[in-house]
């Protein structure tokens, strides 16, 4: 019964985690998307979008490495589209902070850090 629990346990913090996360989230109000990324997404993925702070050290809430072309590349556009605006996994939803529209233009910012 305890193998049971405790996994369980762990996965319904870490989806209160991530519910608090998005409520610290700001709202994407228009203009400059690179300032959206350092304001919101770098939290997690990291100002070059490794998941890491700039002196190397992995965030505490690590996001997917868009530096990991092999992974990011995977993935078509409308994957991550569907990922930013629902979330998945530690990411939390952003259907509430910026439209599809703003999540596509995003994108590009995204692939910019794989194509290094």
């Amino acid at each position: 019964m305890r193998r049971f629990i405790l996994p369980v346990l762990c996965l319904v913090g870490a989806a209160l985690m991530a519910g608090d996360q998005a409520k610290d989230l700001p709202k994407f109000q228009g203009g400059d998307l690179n300032k959206y990324w350092t304001d919101a997404c770098a939290r997690c993925h990291g100002v070059n979008g490794n998941g890491r702070d700039n002196s190397g050290k992995p965030l505490p809430d690590a996001g997917f490495d868009f530096t990991d072309s092999r992974k990011a590349n995977k993935k078509k556009d409308s994957d991550w589209v569907k990922i930013t605006l629902e979330g998945k996994d530690k990411m939390p939803a952003f259907k509430d902070k910026m439209t599809a529209d703003d999540a596509q233009k995003m994108i590009a910012i995204m692939r910019k850090f794989s194509a290094k």
